[in-house]
């Protein structure tokens, strides 16, 4: 397709989105109805596990940059959550330090707030960067309250977890004494304490990272007692419970336990999943569950990527994300999106940004780019509204920012082809208009702003978020 050449005040502008008059053909057509709201989105975040305690004690040019890339709202892509790993301690059985967290804890109730320095460092600095909200999670016990000694399970046994039973109190303290100094000596305004990951899956030695394993009945248990913790020592934090490995029925048969509980249902306002190995059915058949059981509770995907082999940076990879976040949104309706580890040092398809632990040499991403064409522009508390598009090629999501002011629609063309592409429904007073735009060749980039045009276009394999914004009127004092 041809990009259209505007004349304005006798210059010729090439304009990568603007169709210049109503007759030029549309490709395809995205409907908005600004008055079908869906879901409050609390925001996206992603998790510092395990590279924050290292890179943070990295140079302070290098730990800054990957710091601004991640949280800042100009020069990054504003991530508003911030993933604290609670770390288990030591374990010899973990010999990669990437795959494990220090511990604060020196034995009962005695601490070294000395430790984890360098992760402490990244939470400060995502705080100081513009993140309000934290969440404190915990992938193991402490070694010396598992069954094995280590912080992952030396047995093969799904009918029992490696938390030993007469543990549950102790861990439970552990978590809120970590969380109130996080709170109260670090200031840093942790929300959610989440106290158990994934806790179907085993967790063996050969996984090669912290991790305990739970039956639904231990979950609901374990839950309590923190409970109990939190509310002993008049604790402002909220449970985030509980971390399921995916959306299959493997996660929804810990979901009863929980929310059956006249103890503890009063007390979870959400249900945390990941999105791993689960498909667009997986989402909707939980979600039916969830509508038919408990339709008041949200859902928040705490922790994806795409657990395949090899870096890859490449446009390809960010689409499979930009989807899955689609997805999650529209079929799994969760209130906010959380990567999991935002940097990586593997070979494999991870890390938001890749670092070379040595030379410290960074790479970004395609993948950090697109989830910027959400995060840097859907902010706490946005809300969602309906939006269907007309074409096989095109996903796309609409939501209004918290005040109103501005209504921002992503678009995903998975096809390579670029489209000229239509927007039905955006109210009149919407009349200023700028496009972002992640390619093969842009990152993030403003690829077009002015007033609102008749037709966009829309790059082939390219994640292309529009903002739209009301007329702003000059006032005469």
């Amino acid at each position: 397709m041809k990009r259209l050449l505007l004349i304005t005040l006798g210059i010729f502008l090439l304009s990568a989105c603007q169709s210049a008059n109503n007759s030029d053909p549309v490709d395809a057509t995205i409907t908005i109805d600004p008055t079908d709201v869906r879901q409050t989105v609390e925001g996206f975040g992603a998790s510092g596990a395990w590279w924050a305690q290292d890179i943070g004690g990295w140079e302070d040019e290098t730990r800054q940059t990957i710091v601004d890339l991640l949280f800042d709202q100009e020069s990054g892509i504003g991530l508003s959550i911030y993933r604290y790993n609670i770390g288990g301690g030591d374990n010899r059985f973990i010999r990669d330090e990437w795959r494990k967290a220090e511990i604060f804890e020196v034995s009962q109730d005695v601490y070294d707030w000395n430790r984890d320095a360098n992760a402490i460092w990244v939470l400060k600095a995502a705080q100081e960067a513009g993140v309000e909200n934290f969440v404190a999670f915990a992938n193991s016990p402490p070694a010396r309250m598992t069954i094995s000694g280590r912080t992952n399970q030396e047995f093969s046994n799904n009918a029992q977890s490696n938390l030993a039973p007469e543990m549950y109190s102790q861990y439970a303290q552990y978590l809120v004494d970590v969380v109130a100094h996080l709170q109260e000596n670090e200031g840093i305004p942790i929300g959610w304490l989440s106290p158990i990951n994934e806790p179907q899956w085993e967790w063996q030695i050969a996984s090669g990272q912290e991790g305990s394993h739970y039956t639904p009945a231990e979950t609901a248990a374990l839950t309590k007692a923190v409970l109990n913790a939190i509310q002993t020592n008049n604790l402002d934090v909220k449970l985030s419970v509980f971390e399921g490995g995916e959306w299959a029925k493997s996660s929804t048969d810990y979901v009863s336990p929980l929310l059956n509980s006249t103890e503890l249902a009063p007390h979870i306002d959400h249900i945390a999943i990941h999105s791993y190995w689960s498909t667009a059915e997986d989402k909707a058949q939980f979600v039916k569950m969830m509508d038919r059981r408990y339709p008041d509770i949200a859902i928040e995907m705490t922790e994806w990527t795409e657990m395949t082999g090899g870096r890859d940076t490449t446009i390809d990879t960010a689409l499979t994300m930009a989807n899955v976040i689609h997805d999650d949104l529209t079929i799994g309706r969760v209130t906010s999106w959380q990567y999991w580890i935002a940097v990586s040092k593997y070979d494999f398809r991870d890390g938001l940004i890749y670092v070379d632990v040595d030379s410290r040499e960074m790479i970004e991403t395609k993948r950090l780019w697109a989830m910027g064409n959400f995060s840097r522009f859907i902010r706490p508390l946005s809300q969602r509204i309906m939006a269907e598009s007309d074409h096989d090629k095109l996903n796309a999501t609409a939501f209004f920012s918290p005040d109103q002011a501005q209504l921002v629609v992503v678009i995903i063309n998975n096809g390579a082809d670029p489209l000229a592409v239509s927007l039905d429904g955006i109210p009149e007073e919407f009349e200023q208009v700028s496009l972002y735009e992640t390619s093969a060749e842009n990152d993030l980039s403003e690829v077009f702003s002015g007033e609102r045009p008749s037709t966009y276009f829309i790059e082939g394999k390219a994640v292309t978020t529009i903002v739209l914004e009301k007329q702003v009127e000059n006032s005469i004092e």
